[in-house]
């Protein structure tokens, strides 16, 4: 089963739902730039014993911007998903830039969630946005056209080319290597939609963070991440009480794709402690 886009209260929104309809939900929050495809290498790894719902965030891929611009209004977004899908409660994965918007559902709905896991996750409150980022998200057109480039340059380069990858990351390079050429083959159908100039907006104008998380919270983070750095791990894990940061030595932004296997493992444990409570409804009818 593909992507369908699924009407809710709060709007449309992209929706992969796909896994075991018989476990805990699992929620997975992309980053920015992204859709639902960055996900997919959790359905892969936990669809066996989660029904795994893999989300794009307004802006990108077929959801619409309108259905939430900030992470608050998209935490309603998913609210409203989960209402559609006639779902109690899910544990919420928020990657990257999708970590303001899996945080404040968690800070929104308690009720609602089950869990929070963030990976090399944004806290706009102590990272502010770069200004050369801003002034290109002030030029209309600007990402479409990076995004021209980037699929120009992607048809006459190999799919894996960088050559900074940390030591760490280079031992896990020929595990991870399909998972990672398919994000850089994705990678430039992200950049042209509404949703990343969206982003750069919404996120340099969080100043304060929210409070109000009681689900039992994760915080992974790469030590060498030079996109993210390590002080938004620790502000998540500061704002949420016992919550449980893990360091990964050595690793960078692209903790996902890199430690694969131990995000897995512990997003698995925190599913087997999630309650699976269904909510009578049916799901809606495709938009």
């Amino acid at each position: 089963m593909g992507a369908v886009v699924l009407r809710t209260a709060q709007g449309r929104v992209e929706v992969l739902d796909g896994g075991n309809h018989d476990g805990p939900v699992l929620l997975v929050v992309h980053g920015m730039p992204g859709d639902y495809r960055q996900g997919v290498t959790l359905l892969e790894d936990l669809g066996d014993v989660a029904r795994v719902l893999l989300v794009s965030r307004p802006g990108y891929g077929r959801t619409p911007l309108s259905s939430g611009r900030s992470p608050q209004q998209q935490a309603d977004l998913w609210a409203a998903l989960l209402d559609a899908l006639g779902i109690e409660q899910a544990v919420v994965v928020g990657i990257s830039g999708g970590g303001p918007s899996a945080y404040s559902f968690a800070a929104q709905h308690p009720s609602r969630c089950g869990g929070l896991v963030l990976v090399c996750a944004v806290a706009a409150h102590v990272l502010p946005v770069p200004v050369a980022m801003r002034r290109l998200a002030a030029v209309p057109g600007v990402w479409p056209a990076l995004a021209c480039v980037a699929r120009l340059w992607a048809r006459v380069r190999p799919p894996v080319v960088r050559t900074d990858f940390t030591p760490a990351e280079l031992l896990a390079l020929e595990e991870c290597r399909p998972a990672l050429e398919r994000f850089t083959l994705d990678t430039p159908t992200w950049l042209s939609g509404t949703g990343l100039r969206n982003d750069t907006r919404q996120l340099h104008a969080i100043t304060t963070a929210q409070r109000g998380v009681t689900a039992p919270t994760l915080v992974l983070h790469g030590s060498a991440d030079d996109v993210v750095p390590l002080a938004s791990a620790q502000a998540y894990a500061e704002l949420v009480p016992g919550a449980t940061l893990e360091v990964l030595e050595g690793l960078g932004h692209a903790v996902p794709l890199f430690a694969r296997s131990l995000v897995a493992q512990r997003i698995r444990a925190m599913l087997s402690s999630a309650p699976d409570r269904p909510r009578p409804g049916t799901a809606s009818a495709p938009a």
